[in-house]
């Protein structure tokens, strides 16, 4: 069985240069169903969140100035959030730097990018085309179970676990080059269900001992587990298409399962 490393980077550096940045304001809100992580930010976070996703959007990759100073942990939580929420942000990476004051208090921030501006175009052409295929074909289904079933098999179908794939932690990895890791197989597969129409939702914790990610899904009404990464590491053993971890509830998953502290606050799939 292929090693499973699912890990989420965090660079701490202290840069005293500072790069004041305006963009368009295009604030999101605690009652968007799709960001489930975002609903559990109080102010100050959700004021970061917002300006870390303009700053996502603009492609800025210059040291800027917070807004709204938060703690380390603060900014943790609230930049494993917006990646969480935000399968579509393929371009930014998970790793970021920051700048601390002598309270450990954040006022800097500098995001770090996997591609160029101008290789973003095409690579958004190249990331939605496959997202509209995979949603073409689920569609030939009248149900949500087979819907997802569709996605969960053809994600799975076009991918080989690599941890190699300097993208790996995108959804972007997984659609357009057929090799990821577990961030990568559970954002690609959130980014479709949404798409579909399907809420899904990304998950992270441990599994076996190590760092994983893997999904919430909704299907008529009620929440499950679905652990893409898993599940294609069987089909590869066996020979043939694996639902040992296709929606399942959480005391399914809990021998070899358990959330992270932010995972564990969005809901249960009992």
């Amino acid at each position: 069985m292929k090693k499973r490393v699912c890990s989420i980077c965090l660079l701490i550096t202290l840069i005293f240069s500072i790069h004041s940045t305006t963009f368009t304001s295009t604030a999101l809100t605690s009652n968007e169903p799709l960001y489930p992580y975002l609903q559990l930010l109080n102010s100050d976070q959700l004021s970061v969140y917002n300006q870390i996703y303009q700053n996502i959007m603009n492609f800025n990759d210059e040291l800027f100035l917070l807004d709204t100073p938060i703690s380390e942990k603060s900014l943790e939580d609230t930049m494993n959030s917006l990646f969480n929420d935000h399968p579509e942000l393929f371009w930014v990476y998970t790793s970021y730097q920051y700048a601390v004051d002598s309270s450990n208090i954040v006022h800097k921030v500098r995001l770090k990018f996997c591609i160029t501006k101008d290789e973003l175009p095409q690579a958004q052409a190249n990331f939605n085309g496959v997202l509209n295929s995979l949603v073409s074909g689920a569609k030939q289904f009248t149900s949500q179970v087979d819907q997802e079933k569709y996605l969960h098999d053809a994600i799975c179908q076009m991918n080989t676990y690599d941890p190699d794939n300097h993208m790996n932690q995108s959804a972007y990895s997984a659609l357009t080059t057929g090799t990821s890791v577990c961030a990568g197989y559970a954002r690609a597969f959130q980014a479709a269900c949404q798409r579909l129409g399907i809420t899904c939702y990304y998950v992270t914790g441990i599994s076996m001992g190590s760092t994983h990610a893997w999904n919430v899904v909704k299907i008529d009404g009620k929440f499950y587990n679905v652990d893409l990464t898993w599940d294609d590491s069987i089909s590869e053993c066996i020979g043939v298409t694996s639902y040992d971890y296709f929606n399942k509830s959480d005391a399914a998953f809990a021998s070899d399962h358990s959330r992270s502290s932010l995972s564990g606050r969005i809901v249960a799939c009992n």
